[in-house]
């Protein structure tokens, strides 16, 4: 049974039509009808509609005893409509998951006449409606709602029931709608469980590497032993270069191994080198980025050697643009009273494939880029810990190597 609809009762709300019992057409001797309180009678004479009866009691010799006449009583309290379905709906992202969902709807017939004569079966209508509407709510969840319960759901459901404008069409309104059951199938929780898990190896895995790579010393020998493919990306990118300039610490290869590993990379080794044999970090499109200098003792900041960081600041916005789907606001620091301070304050936000968005927040001093920022990130709009490998290392490196790395680890 994937759904309750065969259980609908049309009867509930509307009872059949009957024949008014009119009596002697003598005084004192004609019938007379009653209304219970929280229904409504729809009269029609010969076939045709004639009025609505309020609640309370009426003679019958207010109509013509040549002709029939007929009530249709209708239920106008406020009442709930339950729809269950099993396996009726399917969450798509971020791993399809088949679901069991109960809805509870509050509604109230706002249009007798309508739904006594000219909804067929007013109760079954508004069911298959509430189904219609809860598939395209469905269709834009996330496996999170069965985490909260279904709320989005059920407030979704409700604005498209409402914007069918039943009142005018079938003649009932609603009210709420609720949902009182949500819970995955075995099929269902076997992909949920198989997704969490996932999620769960790879931040292990993610900690036991930033604790490898943050507490020892990362040699070459270390790197053959127990990371081939990052050894293997650097000699690619750094040709036999690489070992030397890891053993003398003037290469970190923790931006190696915190992105994934692509094709390999056509570059001249010596292009990397920049001021005082550095090497530099590469860019996006494989622009080399040349180190900044940081400032001298007893220069101002518009000296010579000193950080430009407004320069700086303009490549980092563009590369920062550069990513797929990233929005880049950014605006200038200021100080207690308001004055400018010379920092810049740059927020970024970049989609997830699993839905949502990440935002970085990074707050770039005076003394930036030699000055390393200050970096907070937000999934959802909810703040979360983020420890950036480039951050801890920093040498003047640009804030899309940051970015990169946060859409990574948080997809």
């Amino acid at each position: 049974m994937p759904t309750n609809r065969s259980f609908i009762n049309d009867f509930d709300i509307v009872r059949p039509a009957q024949l008014l019992e009119k009596g002697i057409p003598l005084p004192g001797l004609s019938g007379k009808y009653t209304v219970d309180e929280g229904w409504i009678a729809v009269v029609t004479e010969g076939g045709a509609f004639k009025e609505i009866l309020e609640p309370g009691t009426y003679f019958a010799n207010r109509y013509r005893f040549f002709r029939d006449v007929k009530i249709i009583e209708v239920d106008t309290r406020v009442q709930t409509l339950t729809v269950s379905t099993m396996r009726e709906f399917t969450i798509q992202d971020p791993v399809t998951v088949e679901i069991n969902l109960d809805l509870s709807v509050e509604y109230r017939i706002t249009d007798a006449r309508r739904v006594a004569l000219e909804v067929k079966t007013p109760l079954t209508s508004l069911y298959d409606r509430v189904i219609q509407a809860a598939r395209g709510a469905v269709s834009y969840a996330t496996v999170t709602e069965i985490r909260t319960q279904g709320e989005g759901i059920a407030r979704t459901t409700l604005q498209q029931l409402q914007a069918m404008q039943l009142p005018k069409v079938i003649g009932i309104e609603i009210f709420n709608v609720l949902t009182t059951s949500i819970k995955a199938t075995d099929a269902g929780s076997d992909a949920l469980a198989a997704r969490q898990m996932e999620e769960f190896t790879r931040l292990r895995d993610w900690k036991l590497e930033q604790e490898t790579t943050g507490q020892s010393q990362v040699n070459w020998a270390w790197l053959l032993t127990y990371r081939p493919e990052v050894a293997q990306r650097m000699i690619e990118t750094y040709g036999m270069m690489a070992k030397e300039m890891i053993d003398k610490g003037l290469l970190d290869p923790a931006g190696f191994m915190n992105q994934p590993l692509e094709g390999p990379t056509q570059m001249n080794p010596m292009n990397m080198m920049g001021a005082f044999g550095m090497p530099n970090t590469m860019l996006p499109g494989g622009q080399p980025n040349q180190p900044q200098l940081t400032a001298q003792p007893g220069r101002g900041q518009s000296g010579q050697g000193a950080s430009d960081i407004h320069s700086r600041i303009k490549e980092d916005i563009g590369y920062l643009k550069g990513l797929p789907g990233a929005k880049v606001e950014a605006g200038a620091g200021v100080d207690d009273d308001g004055v400018p301070d010379g920092s810049y304050n740059l927020c970024v936000t970049l989609p997830r494939s699993s839905g949502g968005q990440i935002a970085l927040y990074f707050i770039c001093a005076l003394g930036y880029p030699a000055q390393a920022p200050v970096v907070e990130a937000e999934i959802n709009g909810q703040a979360t810990p983020f420890q950036s490998a480039t951050l801890r290392r920093w040498q003047g490196q640009y804030l899309v190597e940051i970015a990169r790395e946060a859409k990574q680890w948080f997809g």
